[in-house]
């Protein structure tokens, strides 16, 4: 993560706010422990204020909606209404928020004031769907009608594949992905593929691997509490997958110190997510059996 940027001037708050405002936002707090950071954006602790003025967000813009734990330059931009002196930016579930300077119109809205901020979110960010919510301040710092933007944080980019089962998770802890597949293969790191080899095994022809048929979990993170930083596990078909119905587990197989850990389970058939799952592991699942069979039903999807 890297470090933020000086707290807004205090001068350059006086000129927007009003004293009672510019004393709670200039706190000695700077936010570093708010999953949400804004570069160059002044802390408030507690959530975007309820709506008393009439300016509004004309637009909340992102590349993509997609966020990842520990991720830093991740691009919000977007209008305000005329009157619009600063806006406050704020992630559901937060411990507070950010004010930042609103800019002069852009070409494309030249209406409009404008806004466009840098933010970086924490690496211990729970995982899942998540909204962000913007509010145009007035001269005297109430806030308008608020516009939110819908998010998912995920660990990271799943691999490509024909077919793709992605398990990422939030915390420092020891959970197994499980995919049982049509025929009742459950492929998890105690059986890392679905390939069956024949017996007797035929001759295979040169650069022949037919194991690539079959799904394949790509790696065992954090085993054994043996940290890694990687927070993920897939298991991937490279050629077309057998058609029916597919089972995923979540198997939290300990939580390495951690009080529980927010996972999320996406699938993703030609690189379309086709479903999508969330839940956390307490310990009460990790005093369940391991091993093949183990951990909570995730979702069922059905591949045509």
């Amino acid at each position: 993560m890297r470090p933020l940027a000086p707290l807004l001037p205090l001068g350059l708050l006086l000129a927007f706010f009003p004293a009672a405002c510019v004393d709670e936002a200039a706190s000695a707090d700077r936010g570093l422990e708010a999953w949400l950071r804004v570069e160059g954006a002044q802390y408030v602790d507690g959530p975007i204020p309820e709506r008393e003025g009439r300016v509004e967000v004309a637009s909340l813009e992102a590349l993509t909606d997609a966020v990842r734990p520990g991720q830093v330059g991740k691009r919000f931009h977007g209008a305000l209404g005329q009157d619009a002196r600063a806006v406050a930016i704020g992630l559901e579930g937060d411990r507070g928020h950010w004010i930042a300077v609103a800019g002069p119109p852009d070409v494309e809205t030249p209406d409009f004031a404008s806004f466009d901020v840098d933010a970086s979110f924490a690496r211990g960010m729970p995982l899942g769907p998540r909204k962000i919510h913007a509010c145009a301040l007035d001269a005297r710092g109430r806030c308008g009608p608020s516009s939110s933007r819908d998010l998912l944080v995920a660990a990271g980019a799943a691999p490509s594949g024909a077919l793709v089962f992605s398990l990422s998770w939030a915390r420092d802890a020891d959970l197994d992905l499980h995919v049982i597949t049509p025929d009742g293969i459950e492929i998890f790191d105690g059986d890392p593929t679905s390939y069956q080899a024949p017996t007797p095994a035929p001759p295979l022809a040169p650069g022949e691997e037919p194991w690539r048929d079959g799904g394949i979990l790509d790696f065992d993170s954090n085993a054994g509490c043996d940290i890694d930083g990687r927070r993920q596990e897939n298991v991937v078909w490279e050629r077309p997958p057998p058609p029916g119905r597919y089972r995923v587990l979540v198997d939290a197989a300990s939580l390495c110190g951690e009080t529980h850990s927010e996972w999320s389970v996406r699938v993703l058939l030609a690189g379309v997510i086709v479903a999508r799952a969330e839940g956390a592991a307490t310990s009460v699942d990790t005093e369940l059996p391991h091993g093949r069979g183990a951990g909570v039903l995730a979702l069922e999807v059905v591949v045509p």
